[in-house]
């Protein structure tokens, strides 16, 4: 573990083979002489030129003779150098999950086989003020616009009773008290058997477009009505 010989370990103290390590176990030695057993203690090797940073898990157990006073340490060591570095990674993926989440100007959202929200983007809480508690199960329903709610909620049970894909679009009431336009759509996720267990999507803003579409149409009618004026 580190770079020494077997032979070159006898007769000689802990100082002075590990020096760099020695600061740290040092407390720990001096509590099992005194009769105190530690376990799972872990201790971090730091870079060398040589070696990447290295962690292990270290035990020290005194070892009484039969008067029952202390007679020496026993030492249990074991590398987790690998866990350690596995651990880091997935705090790192989850971490860069969070950001992306949350900084997403879209709202990813997730659902289970009932068609029950489970997770809903950070950024719904930002657009309609309601909570990730309120948001659950079919409570992200209470933002909708009244007159947008059962359409919604039929999207949904149509598409749990023929897998087909949700795109629906509908009318958001912001923590303002406006409101705004959203299209929300998503995919099932089957297990091997072909069974849906979750459904996975995101809502985008679609309200400038929306707002766009009914002044184009409102042009278009008063077009109409001018030339029918005019005939």
């Amino acid at each position: 573990m580190h770079d020494t010989p077997v032979q070159l370990h006898l007769g000689r103290l802990v100082s002075e083979i590990i020096p760099a390590l020695y600061p740290q176990i040092q407390p720990h030695l001096r509590r099992a002489l005194a009769g105190d057993s530690v376990t799972a203690v872990e201790i971090t090797q730091p870079a060398t030129e040589r070696r990447p940073a290295e962690t292990f898990l270290a035990s020290y157990l005194p070892g009484f003779d039969e008067a029952g006073e202390v007679m020496g340490i026993s030492v249990a060591i074991v590398d987790i150098t690998a866990r350690k570095r596995a651990e880091a990674a997935l705090r790192e993926s989850e971490d860069h999950y969070r950001h992306m989440v949350e900084l997403n100007p879209q709202i990813p959202w997730v659902l289970d086989d009932k068609g029950m929200a489970i997770m809903i983007s950070p950024r719904w809480r930002q657009i309609t003020g309601m909570s990730e508690e309120e948001s659950r199960g079919r409570g992200f329903i209470n933002a909708l616009h009244p007159d947008d709610q059962e359409r919604v909620g039929e999207a949904i049970e149509h598409s749990l009773c023929t897998g087909e894909p949700i795109d629906v679009e509908c009318r958001v009431r912001t923590y303002s008290g406006e409101w705004r336009w959203v299209r929300s759509r998503g995919a099932p996720r089957r297990d091997e058997a072909g069974r849906i267990i979750r459904w996975y999507g995101s809502a985008d803003d679609i309200d400038a477009h929306k707002r766009l579409e009914d002044e184009l149409r409102k042009r278009a009618d008063e077009g109409s009505l001018s030339r029918a004026e005019t005939d």
